[in-house]
């Protein structure tokens, strides 16, 4: 959506053609909010579930007292003593009319839980229902949602959709207002179909022609240097913007979106773009970045490149097995009275371990990119050029030294996409341009 937007209004329209140009995108905006405030007050859970959406979710009785208080703030309905929940109402921003939650939840019966507690919070002028990928598929809950929205209007209610990863693919409806991201990290190709959910064209829940999308991202801990999945989707988005890395890219997406943020005043403020900028190019961010975004199916079917990484042979796998292997499994539609058989969950098992080898091999690419580029002084911007001249100096064996493989390889998973080429190529620029600052200095 924002590399749209970037493309329509980086043509020289007059001011009317670039209104007519732009008129079916929904704008996203951001609510960052900081939840530590209300995290440290409350202390009837332990330490190590504070500051993780997947510890805090794992057990939702035992994390009910802040999750209820969380969802009251959020949604406006708080009416105790504590002002610091107030300071989390984002109904100045967003109507959420109809809202959608994506909460990690590890199983169905911390889903129903969480639900519960969803519904004792809000009160009954909310209705609030699960969608599940174990119950229904993408098309069946679109249909089963657009009825729950109309529903909703007929009885004079708001709606809010509680799901984990269902929906967030080929799922469109346009009375979606806000989307609410209650998780820690994913590969951020899934963060970006998640908020896509609220930025479908068309009307509002009010009937109105839809501008706006509000995604409200709620981090446990500011002050981690953990990404959060909002810096995980501008990221995505940068991406798409033609330049050689991310640097460019990532201040023009945030120039072209809106970020809000709680601050002292207990009013969601504007974010300072110059300050966020620089905390997404921050070597960690990126590096966190660059694994938590590393992506294993791009290559999955490569049988040389799965051989030569994880010792693994795929080419005399039989022919389910090998479909297996082919797809992407966040994309399997299960329905109602469809159960797995154990064959097949043994073969779910192999694929989910055998991603697990080559996430790990991705991850460790990120994590030594830099060692690689400076390898005998073949220094470059972008780690292509860089791989080409170890070749050209006969260098491989500290490529292999850093990776277990060698540059031949590494240029094969680069050019997949598995990493990404623009990411690897910033880390390498910051920390270049770092060390020259240190030497000057």
């Amino acid at each position: 959506m924002i590399e749209e937007i970037l493309k329509k209004l980086a043509k020289e329209h007059t001011l009317k053609e670039s209104m007519i140009s732009v008129k079916d995108v929904v704008e996203p905006v951001f609510l960052r909010l900081r939840l530590d405030n209300i995290v440290e007050r409350f202390n009837q859970i332990p330490d190590s579930y504070k500051t993780d959406w997947n510890k805090l979710l794992s057990d939702v009785k035992l994390s009910k007292g802040i999750i209820s208080n969380l969802i009251k703030g959020l949604f406006g309905t708080y009416g105790g003593n504590q002002t610091f929940i107030y300071d989390l109402n984002t109904n100045q921003h967003s109507p959420k009319d109809v809202s959608m939650i994506f909460a990690n939840t590890p199983n169905r019966q911390q889903q129903r839980l969480l639900a519960n507690v969803i519904r004792e919070s809000l009160g009954p002028q909310y209705t609030v229902v699960i969608v599940n990928s174990d119950e229904t598929s993408n098309k069946e809950a679109e249909e089963y949602v657009k009825i729950e929205v109309a529903r909703a209007k007929l009885e004079g209610k708001k709606l809010v959709i509680l799901s984990n990863n269902m929906a967030s693919r080929s799922f469109s409806v346009s009375e979606i207002d806000t989307v609410f991201l209650m998780f820690d990290r994913g590969s951020y190709s899934a963060v970006s179909q998640k908020v896509s959910r609220v930025l479908t064209p068309g009307l509002t829940f009010d009937d109105q022609v839809k501008k706006y999308g509000y995604i409200v991202s709620v981090s446990l801990d500011c002050n981690r240097e953990e990404i959060s999945p909002m810096d995980e989707y501008i990221i995505y988005e940068s991406e798409k913007v033609e330049v050689d890395e991310l640097s460019d890219g990532i201040r023009r997406t945030l120039n072209s979106i809106n970020i809000f943020t709680n601050g002292e005043s207990g009013l969601l403020e504007p974010i300072e773009i110059d300050e966020y900028s620089k905390k997404l190019l921050n070597s960690s961010s990126l590096i966190s970045l660059g694994k938590s975004s590393s992506n294993p199916e791009k290559i999955i079917t490569d049988e040389n490149l799965v051989k030569l990484l994880t010792g693994i042979e795929i080419n005399d796998t039989r022919p389910e097995e090998q479909k297996l292997l082919s797809i992407d499994s966040s994309l399997v539609e299960r329905t109602i009275g469809k159960k797995e058989s154990k064959k097949q969950k043994l073969e779910k098992d192999k694929v989910f371990l055998l991603k697990e080898k080559l996430k790990k091999h991705l991850e460790n690419i990120v994590e030594n990119i830099v060692e690689v580029s400076e390898i005998n002084n073949c220094e470059s911007d972008d780690i292509l050029e860089c791989l080409d001249m170890i070749i050209e100096k006969g260098y491989d064996d500290e490529v292999i030294f850093e990776l277990d493989f060698n540059s031949l390889t590494l240029k094969s998973i680069i050019k997949s996409g598995a990493v990404s080429h623009k990411l690897l190529n910033t880390i390498i620029t910051n920390y270049n341009k770092n060390e020259n600052e240190l030497n000057y200095n």
